[in-house]
Formats: structure tokens, sequence, C-alpha cells
């Protein structure tokens, strides 16, 4: 588990982050959020990603957000916790919201509703400036699958 380091010693108050890399299945942008792809088997079952496409619908395995941009399937880096300020977010999201994707949007996580059957994948910590906006701040939640 990583360290919160808010000592100051070196000028640095630090928000820690976790990162892992597994296998993404089709092309991805930098900020969309990640799910695990069921349907694929590549590095064994729960060991493939894909970008969250699901809209109209709550997929519960969202679990971090991509940090690259992927034009074919292959070994992408995902960060699954800590501050994140570049993920995509749909517009008119309130600060302090929890996030879960529901499928207002491809590749988006949007606030948590009360019936929503999934946990919250993150919390939002800025105001949208603009629909779909992928430099926003989020707080992502460590849900320890890796």
């Amino acid at each position: 588990m990583a360290i919160h380091k808010s000592d100051g010693v070196d000028g640095v108050n630090n928000f820690p982050k976790k990162f892992v890399t597994l296998y993404c299945s089709a092309a991805i942008t930098k900020g969309d959020w990640v799910v695990i792809d069921r349907d694929n088997t590549e590095n064994g079952r729960g060991g493939s990603v894909k970008k969250f496409e699901g809209v109209g619908s709550l997929d519960a395995s969202a679990f971090g957000v991509a940090t690259e941009t992927k034009t074919a399937a292959g070994n992408l880096i995902i960060q699954t916790a800590g501050l994140c300020d570049f993920a995509l977010m749909v517009a008119n999201v309130s600060v302090g919201a929890a996030l879960v994707c529901d499928g207002s949007t491809a590749g988006a996580a949007s606030a948590y509703a009360g019936g929503d059957a999934a946990a919250p994948c993150g919390i939002y910590v800025n105001n949208a400036t603009s629909a779909a906006a992928a430099s926003n701040l989020v707080l992502i939640t460590d849900q320890g699958y890796f």
C-alpha cells in the first residue's frame, strides 16, 4: 500500500498514485475509464481491459483511467488509484460527487445515483467546464483489484 506523504520536507505534499499494466483488447484514448473485458481471456480471465462503452448501462467493473492513447490492442498503463487530472467526465457533475460509469457517455464517468448497483469508482474534485472534458480532476478509488 502506498504511503501518503504529507511532511512537506522537500517542499512537496504528495498524493500517492497506483498504476498497473494490463492487456487492452481495443483502441483507447488517454482519460477514458476502463472496465474489465469479460469477453477476452488474453493474459487470463480478468487480465484484459477495454474502454467503458456501455452507453445506457451501468458497468460495475470500472476501476481506473487510461494513461495513454492506443490505436490498437496491446499493453496499457492504467491509473488505478490516487489523484488524476485527465479523467473523462460528463458535464454538470457537482464537486464532491461520487462517480460511476453508468452509460451517458462512452469512456466517461458521471455522478453516482442512489439506486446505482455499483460502488463508486472515484470522487469528483473540480468543476467540469465542458461536456465530456478530459481534463478533470478526480480521486480514483483504490478498489484493490490489482
